[in-house]
């Protein structure tokens, strides 16, 4: 599949599941430590795409706007 043509995500992701983070954080021997995170660039072809539910199918007048739809607004984090 072309490059240009893949649907790319950037995934950002804890290490640890939720569920374990506050056992791990009582744990901890430092006051202040923050958990890593995992980075993923994934590329996905548009059948893959759709299948998947990362992107929706697109009527054939929709599918020739090349302009990327408008993101919501990021939320600040404290």
């Amino acid at each position: 599949m072309p490059k240009d043509k893949a649907v790319k995500r950037f995934i950002v992701r804890n290490m640890v599941e939720s569920a374990a983070i506050r056992d791990l954080q009582e744990a901890c021997a430092y006051e202040t430590y923050t958990l890593p995170k995992m980075y993923r660039k994934v590329h996905y072809s548009i059948s893959a795409a759709i299948h998947s539910k990362v992107v929706r199918v697109r009527s054939r007048e929709a599918r020739r706007i090349r302009e990327p739809p408008r993101r919501a607004p990021r939320k600040q984090e404290k």
